[in-house]
This record gives C-alpha cells, sequence and structure tokens, in this order.
C-alpha cells in the first residue's frame, strides 16, 4: 500500500503542518489574517515557536502554503471526476469564487505578500505524506502532480487548446496572463468598490474567456 511507503515520522510531520493550516483556516472564520498571531497559532495547535517556524519560516509563509494545498485538492477533484479543457478552466474558477468569499482575508494577504515582496516567492512544497493525509481513501492521491495557481491554468487551458474547446489563440502564456490580471484586479476592485467578489470574478473572468 502506497501509506506504508512513507515512514510513521513523515506520516506525523504531515498531520501537524496540516492541522496548524486547519488551524489557521478556523481563526480565519472570525478573524482576518493580519489579526491572527503565530502565537494564537501555536496555542492552538499546543506547539512551540520553534515547532511552528520549522514547517513556516515566517507566518506570511501559511498563505504560499495554502494556496499550494487549494490547488492540489482541485487538481485532484479535476482528475477524479476527469473534467477537462474549458470546463476544467471555469471549475477552477468556481472554486477560487468560493475560496474568495470563504477566505477574502487570506486572498488579500496572498496579493499584498507578492506585491511586498522584494523577490520571486517560491511555494512551500507538498511532500507525499501530505498528500496520503489530504485523501487517505484515494489511492492515486500521491501521483497528481502539484501544481500552483498559474501552472494549474496553463495546464489546463493546453488541454482546452488541444481539445479546440479554444480557437482563437494557442499562445497559453498570454492566456495565463489575461486570466491573471483580471482575478487579481477584480479581487481588488471588488474590496476597493465592496462589490461581491465572487460574482464580479466570475463575470470578469467568464468574459474573458468568451474571447477564446
Amino acid at each position: 500500500m502506497v501509506k506504508d511507503e512513507v515512514s510513521l515520522r513523515e506520516r506525523k510531520a504531515a498531520k501537524l503542518k496540516l492541522l496548524i493550516l486547519s488551524l489557521v483556516k478556523k481563526l480565519l472564520i472570525n478573524r482576518s489574517f493580519n489579526d491572527i498571531h503565530v502565537t494564537d497559532i501555536c496555542r492552538e495547535a499546543n506547539i512551540s515557536k520553534v515547532t511552528f517556524f520549522r514547517y513556516f519560516p515566517q507566518k506570511e509563509d501559511i498563505l504560499l502554503y495554502f494556496m499550494r494545498v487549494w490547488a492540489y485538492e482541485v487538481n485532484v477533484e479535476l482528475q477524479k471526476n476527469q473534467i477537462k479543457g474549458l470546463a476544467a478552466v471555469k471549475y477552477i474558477y468556481d472554486r477560487y469564487g468560493d475560496l474568495c468569499e470563504n477566505y477574502n482575508s487570506l486572498i488579500l494577504h496572498f496579493i499584498k505578500y507578492h506585491a511586498a515582496s522584494t523577490k520571486t516567492l517560491k511555494p512551500i512544497s507538498i511532500k507525499k505524506a501530505e498528500k496520503i493525509v489530504l485523501f487517505p481513501n484515494y489511492e492515486d492521491a500521491h501521483k497528481i502532480e502539484v501544481l500552483a495557481f498559474d501552472k494549474l491554468l496553463e495546464k489546463y487551458l493546453l488541454e482546452a487548446i488541444f481539445r479546440t474547446d479554444i480557437t482563437k489563440s494557442s499562445n497559453v502564456n498570454d492566456l495565463v496572463s489575461m486570466l491573471l490580471t483580471t482575478t487579481y484586479g477584480s479581487i481588488l476592485v471588488a474590496k476597493m468598490k465592496q462589490l461581491p467578489v465572487k460574482a464580479l470574478l466570475k463575470k470578469n473572468v467568464f468574459s474573458v474567456l468568451e474571447t477564446f
């Protein structure tokens, strides 16, 4: 079995790392990401700061891990349900809209973290043990690749071009750039104008997809 391919130590580390993430998500229900402190997380998880920083060198790195796990989970769903091409891109954005509604504070800080960084931020990896913990009843979960949001879009846009779901353009880099610009622009405009973020994101992204 796949579970036997990872050690008990690796599984324990994976469970703790994902526990930290789940506790942050729980805290985000009633608080903004800015109001959540490392001491709060450590208290909830019953761990020391030393242990926390072993997994996340700084608090903001949880943002990177959150998005990495989210993108991986979406990719697993697409593979399991055999959703392909442009239908997959639309599915990704439906899930992303839910993400923005449920964790708007986190998404805004994620954008801010990237904007304020003086270097390209590298996502925190997801190991095989973490994949097993996330999907204990899905034997093939460990085989599914871990992709950042932009690479997830690229994968399924390429598939859409191959399937001829997209016929007006074949430059996948331009398509991804257009979608990312629309995504983050919509999130910020929704915040500035106090508009429902999922509805605005869906309207703008789907308008862009129609041009493909």
